[in-house]
């Protein structure tokens, strides 16, 4: 085995650590859960793909979305803009940042076991591409759902992964600390 189950429990990890710091943070009832595949009640119609290469692994990541004014309102909301302000290319961006948010925390995180990581742009792609993840000769692929996020259908997010070599680490999501009136200096 390529991809040791330490190392997919720690790649799943990482993923849900990035979905909760760059769509959950400000939504402390948002439920993060792994799935076997997005449910059925899915708006999505979309994906927006990123992916992280090394010399022995590649990783791809999609969060799913929809074009529709739940979606386009909570991401309005999330960037501090009126939903009337959202039509077409703010509202691929603003999405394609979240996921870039996301992806860039299993970078950072990945970082610690393995050098010489590239993460690429983000891709808008047609939700109907996914089915073709499992075709790529993956070593892992998990579907995560987060619901209580905002109203209606679940969202979804997916992550796959590959290794050229063999991989095998341990990775721990790191511990909250509560701090106030603490002044950060740059």
């Amino acid at each position: 085995m390529t991809l040791s189950q330490r190392a997919r429990d720690s790649l799943d990890g990482m993923m849900a650590e990035g979905l909760r710091q760059s769509m959950a943070q400000h939504h402390p009832g948002a439920q993060l859960r792994a799935v076997a595949a997005p449910g059925p009640a899915s708006a999505a119609t979309h994906m927006a793909v990123l992916s992280i290469a090394s010399y022995s692994f590649r990783i791809i990541t999609a969060l799913h979305f929809a074009h529709d004014a739940r979606t386009r309102a909570w991401i309005a909301g999330r960037i501090g803009l009126d939903e009337s302000g959202m039509g077409g290319q703010p509202f691929l961006d603003a999405v394609c940042e979240i996921g870039n948010m996301c992806c860039g925390t299993l970078n950072r995180e990945l970082g610690a076991f393995y050098d010489c990581l590239g993460l690429s742009t983000p891709q808008v792609l047609d939700i109907r591409s996914l089915p073709h993840l499992a075709q790529i000769g993956t070593d892992h692929l998990q579907h995560f759902e987060i619901t209580d996020l905002l109203p209606g259908p679940p969202l979804y997010a997916t992550l796959c992964a590959r290794a050229y070599t063999p991989m095998d680490f341990h990775w721990t999501a790191p511990e909250v600390q509560e701090t106030a009136g603490e002044l950060e200096f740059f």
